[in-house]
């Protein structure tokens, strides 16, 4: 019994001594995750054969489905659950050029109104124009557009 509680203690100060991801790796692991769920949108998209759109606020997305009521929150699939990224990690986001800004998106946030995705992804494969920053504290900011293509460093 002593050996056993010896042996977790151990193994508790090993996993305390483990190294935690420097700036850099958050940044590559979080544009992975991001590009990962837009791609899957956007072959979503196309073999469904509706327009999908994406509504960013606040470090959270959620996918919506173009339907003849409107924008409609995906209910089923991998496109249902929430993205949300790491509070170490900050985010820019552009779109046709012009940078989202935080304040135009808190101020409709709790009020039930028409929601209108900043990122669309049409049923041809196209995907809106934009241009997408991560950045952490003391590091280079990360970045990728709609082309969704993962440039190493």
């Amino acid at each position: 019994m002593v050996v056993v509680f010896i042996i977790g203690l151990l193994s508790g100060v090993a996993a305390l001594t483990l190294p935690s991801k420097d700036g850099g790796a958050l940044l590559q692991e979080q544009r992975f995750k991001l590009i990962g769920s837009l791609r899957s949108a956007r072959a979503e998209a196309v073999f469904s054969g509706h327009s999908l759109g994406l509504q960013w606020r606040n470090q959270r997305g959620n996918f919506y489905v173009l339907t003849a009521d409107g924008w409609q929150k995906i209910a089923q699939g991998v496109l249902a659950k929430s993205i949300a990224l790491d509070d170490n990690v900050q985010t820019e986001l552009l779109v046709d050029g012009e940078v989202l800004h935080e304040k135009a998106r808190l101020d409709s946030e709790d009020t039930e109104q028409e929601v209108n995705p900043q990122l669309l992804f049409l049923s041809d494969g196209q995907v809106s124009p934009f241009e997408w920053r991560l950045s952490t504290a003391g590091t280079e900011s990360l970045s990728f557009d709609e082309q969704l293509t993962v440039d190493r460093p």
